[in-house]
């Protein structure tokens, strides 16, 4: 079979010889035939070598074999392997190999080439007739290849090749062994035999290479030391053992059932074939229970006893592997079944899903489209599928974009990341989206898997929540408003007036209360005015946040005996309303929190301008908290504080740890209006 030269090839071969200064037409033809004959000369190569080993082997064994003719005949073994694995084309290196094998025996010339003829057309007709089953496996995976094998390559190739051998040794006048009908019975016993031992080792003796477990790998060595050593003391006759031992000639048939359980075919192919060598040699060299008869009759029992041990051993490896194959089969069939049932599941699942779920490959080409996304971005499947994921990302989502598909490429999962995308009409949508890597089986990153779902109606109700939240507070800060002026207004009045009663009466008669009623009249005068304060500063609007915020942390060092440490800089003389109003509220809430739950005697104030921004920083070094607790709380300080920072567009944040303190950091623009707390 030469191998065929493609288009391209033969263009270029073309292009080449019929440019003037090159070679011919014919040269070229015949560089490429013996670039495609190199491989069949290395297998005819190969092929010679191996059947010339396997009989000289054979030969070795002169004291039991009989004018060129033994019960062990391994090289036709190497023949059939040789045919099935290189096909028809290697008979020359068989034919080579077996007659330089013959002629160096004890036979003439066309006897050594009768032979050649045999023991090729013999292994090329049960190579044949193995190859008329199509699905046959030299590695005898199932029962019926090890049954094929025995049958039609051994049994049967072997009667071609042992009638060829035998009439041509008998047409030359070599009669081995005592007849024709036992010379020819040997010579198919020996050829079946070869078949039975070397054939399956070909084939299935490199998976032993490869053994992955250093246990398995020592077990096998304990199994050739233990198979050797049975085998010297049963066909050995060994002075170690006083008795003859010839009647367990069949105790190594547990060995060759324990090679093809634990390791299939090429344990018992390696098994029966070491029983083999060791039995053959030593009982040619006459020991043994096969030496003490006669040629004939010792090579028949030894043929019968590695026959029954290669049956037993490849029919028990075959069958156990294709019990395991089929198992094997069976969990695969059962996963199948199973991964189609999740697939279909998890295909119900996305279906019915009310967030929008696609997947894109490595370019960000859409591969999967479910309909939850179709009924929120207008696409069909048709439409969306093999089109860029960026169709409907904003222009100004682009970058932001490419930069989640690179962290997700990378491996990294986007959980809940909040951004906008458009639909086919062009509205534009607030999202959230869930990104994660898609694996192949290898575990190598082919795509993107997302999930988006639309918070468009979400935010819009977070941002009325926000606004109703604002009135609340405008509402509020109302009421606080109107209670001072109450209480400024009213009750501060009549406690003057009170007063000026009691100095009265005082005076008409009570020198001894006169100094007690005034105090407490005093205290309360001053408690009244430090609550119509607290509700509304009138300060505030009057004076300025920042001497406000002064005079608020005095009277706090005053009231609660604290060091508040307080300054101000770069800050503007006129800020709104909601700005001013906001940073004194965090201011009060923040210190209060301070001096009644740090236990620090020190509280630190900043405040100050930056790039359009005014900073307020409330810091002490009390014992502190924790805010992920204290933010799952009931209390609404913390809240109050980041409502109303939202509300004028700024932000708040909060660092706390045990034992080391709190600082409350507020970023507000300068330049936020007034309506929001209106």
């Amino acid at each position: 079979m030469q191998p065929s030269i493609d288009a391209e090839q033969h263009r270029i071969l073309s292009s080449r010889v019929s440019t003037p200064g090159h070679a011919t037409v014919e040269q070229v033809v015949r560089l490429v035939h013996s670039v495609a004959n190199s491989t069949l000369l290395r297998q005819l190569a190969v092929v010679f070598l191996a059947y010339f080993i396997a009989g000289k082997l054979g030969q070795a064994t002169t004291n039991i074999r009989s004018s060129n003719l033994g019960p062990v005949w391994p090289a036709f073994g190497i023949a059939v392997a040789a045919f099935l694995a290189y096909g028809y084309r290697v008979w020359p290196g068989i034919l080579a190999s077996a007659f330089v094998i013959a002629a160096q025996g004890s036979v003439a010339l066309p006897a050594a080439a009768g032979q050649a003829i045999g023991a090729t057309v013999g292994a090329a007709g049960g190579s044949f007739l193995l190859r008329r089953d199509r699905g046959f496996d030299p590695s005898l995976v199932r029962l019926r290849d090890a049954v094929g094998l025995i049958v039609f390559g051994a049994f049967g190739g072997a009667i071609l090749s042992s009638v060829i051998g035998t009439a041509s040794l008998y047409a030359t006048g070599i009669q081995p062994y005592s007849g024709l009908a036992a010379a020819w019975f040997i010579y198919w016993l020996g050829d079946s035999t070869g078949v039975l031992l070397v054939t399956p080792m070909v084939f299935t003796l490199p998976q032993l290479l490869r053994i992955g477990s250093a246990i398995s790998a020592w077990e096998l060595v304990g199994l050739v030391a233990l198979v050797g050593a049975t085998c010297l003391l049963i066909f050995g006759d060994t002075l170690l053992v006083p008795i003859r031992l010839h009647a367990l000639a069949f105790a190594v048939v547990p060995f060759v059932m324990w090679g093809a359980i634990r390791f299939g075919v090429a344990g018992a192919a390696l098994t029966v074939g070491e029983i083999a060598a060791i039995a053959t040699l030593l009982t040619a060299l006459g020991q043994g229970p096969f030496s003490a008869n006669k040629p004939f009759t010792n090579a028949v029992l030894l043929d019968v006893l590695f026959i029954v041990l290669a049956l037993s051993g490849l029919c028990l490896a075959a069958v156990i592997s294709e019990r395991e194959r089929i198992e094997k089969e069976r969990e695969e069939l059962i996963r199948e079944r199973a991964t189609s049932e999740t697939r279909r599941r998890l295909a119900a699942i996305v279906d019915a899903s009310e967030d929008a779920i696609l997947s894109t490959d490595l370019n960000g080409i859409i591969q999967s489209w479910n309909p939850a996304a179709q009924r929120i971005f207008g696409f069909t499947a048709v439409e969306a599928l093999g089109q860029p994921a960026r169709m409907f990302v904003p222009l100004d989502q682009q970058q932001e974009a490419d930069r989640i598909d690179r962290r997700v490429i990378a491996g990294e999962r986007l959980l809940q990341f909040e951004t906008t995308r458009l639909t086919k009409a062009g509205t534009v949508l607030n999202v959230s989206l869930a990104a994660s890597p898609l694996r192949n089986e290898a575990g190598r990153v082919i795509g993107t898997a997302r999930i988006l779902r639309d918070i468009t109606e979400q935010k819009r109700a977070h941002e009325a929540l926000s606004r109703v939240s604002g009135m609340l507070i405008a509402a509020q800060e109302e009421e606080r408003a109107r209670i001072a002026r109450e209480l400024h207004d009213d009750i501060g009045q009549r406690v003057a007036l009170l007063a000026v009663q009691l100095v009265g009466a005082s005076s008409q008669g009570w020198p001894d209360a006169r100094t007690a009623v005034e105090r407490q009249i005093a205290e309360l005068a001053s408690a009244v005015q430090s609550l119509s304060h607290e509700l509304h500063s009138s300060k505030l609007e009057l004076i300025g946040i920042v001497a406000s915020m002064e005079r608020f942390c005095e009277e706090i060092t005053a009231q609660y005996k604290v060091r508040i440490d307080c300054s101000a800089r770069d800050v503007p003389e006129q800020l709104p309303s909601s700005v001013s109003l906001t940073l004194f509220r965090i201011l009060q809430e923040a210190v209060h929190n301070a001096t009644k739950h740090s236990g620090s005697a020190t509280c630190e104030v900043r405040l100050w301008e930056a790039a359009g921004w005014i900073h307020l920083v409330v810091a002490d070094r009390g014992r502190g908290f924790d805010v992920a607790e204290v933010a799952t709380g009931r209390g609404i300080g913390l809240i109050s504080m980041q409502e109303r920072v939202k509300l004028v567009g700024g932000h708040l944040s909060i660092e706390s740890q045990p034992l080391k303190g709190t600082t409350i950091r507020a970023r507000v623009p300068s330049t936020s209006p007034d309506a929001s707390l209106s």
